[in-house]
């Protein structure tokens, strides 16, 4: 990772920080949480570890992807080449999301994949940091579905950085713990909500909203979870994930997890 890149990540870090720990103070969904829970310096050190590990794995895996749909898919490139910036940011925060739903669903539904997707559920308590909280195998998946499709597409490259932009501040905010109704948008966009449901360990709301940005896909595929004035009562998986950063990282190899995102942790 460029040194360049590790400063902008620090800062970004720390604006992040800025506002959503005041806000998680000022509008808290769960008020007897800690501001610094355990294991938050470990979701930080894994947030970086894994921008070191798949800066060059990312670069070259688009730059493949680049390649091969510029030969085949010239005529659709240079179409959307040839649309506003506008036009374009809305269609790669629409296609990038679909490219998240796809790829969520199939780490819930594939156990192979759930092994890796686990560490992120192993959180027992939610805040803005768990959005750091990724094996890096499993955030390559997330960022080549997600990425892969708008580079084949060819959207330009500062309609992919609103892209990433929106992503990363979407992903602490709807991890954060912090109660912020949308009231009819809740249907449309995802809100902490959505996403803390997706954590919860209740039965009827395991494989549910996978999506990011756009809570529509949950929608049009039936996979959405949303009960009007209830929270879930706990976060967390049954499988023992371990906290250091090299447990971590191992443990999907060494261990089988349940192919369902929660085992039967909705039932104790």
């Amino acid at each position: 990772m460029p040194v360049s890149l590790f400063i902008g990540s620090v800062k970004s870090l720390l604006i992040a920080a800025a506002v959503f720990v005041p806000f998680e103070r000022l509008s808290s969904l769960r008020p007897g949480q800690a501001t610094l829970r355990n294991g938050w310096a470990m979701d930080v050190l894994t947030g970086f570890m894994n921008g070191v590990l798949l800066y060059v794995a990312l670069l070259a895996t688009l730059g493949g992807i680049n390649v091969a749909a510029a030969a085949a898919a010239p005529e659709l490139r240079h179409w959307i080449e040839n649309r506003s910036l506008l036009t374009q940011s809305i269609l790669a925060l629409v296609i990038g999301d679909l490219g998240v739903y796809a790829i969520h669903r199939l780490q819930h539904e594939i156990p192979l994949l759930w092994r890796f997707h686990a560490v992120h559920h192993s959180a027992e308590e939610m805040d803005w940091l768990v959005g750091f909280r990724f094996h890096p195998l499993d955030l390559f998946l997330l960022r080549v579905f997600s990425l892969g499709p708008l580079v084949a597409l060819g959207v330009a490259p500062a309609a992919v950085a609103i892209f990433i932009g929106v992503s990363g501040w979407q992903s602490w905010l709807v991890h954060a713990n912090v109660r912020m109704p949308y009231g009819p948008l809740r249907w449309l966009v995802v809100s902490p909500e959505f996403h803390h449901w997706h954590h919860g360990v209740e039965r009827e709301a395991h494989d549910r909203n996978y999506a990011s940005l756009v809570a529509c896909w949950d929608v049009l595929f039936r996979t959405v979870y949303l009960p009007r004035g209830r929270k879930p009562s706990r976060y967390g998986i049954e499988e023992r994930v371990p906290e250091g950063w090299i447990a971590r990282f191992v443990h999907p190899f060494r261990r089988r997890v349940p192919a369902s995102p929660m085992g039967s942790a909705g039932e104790a």
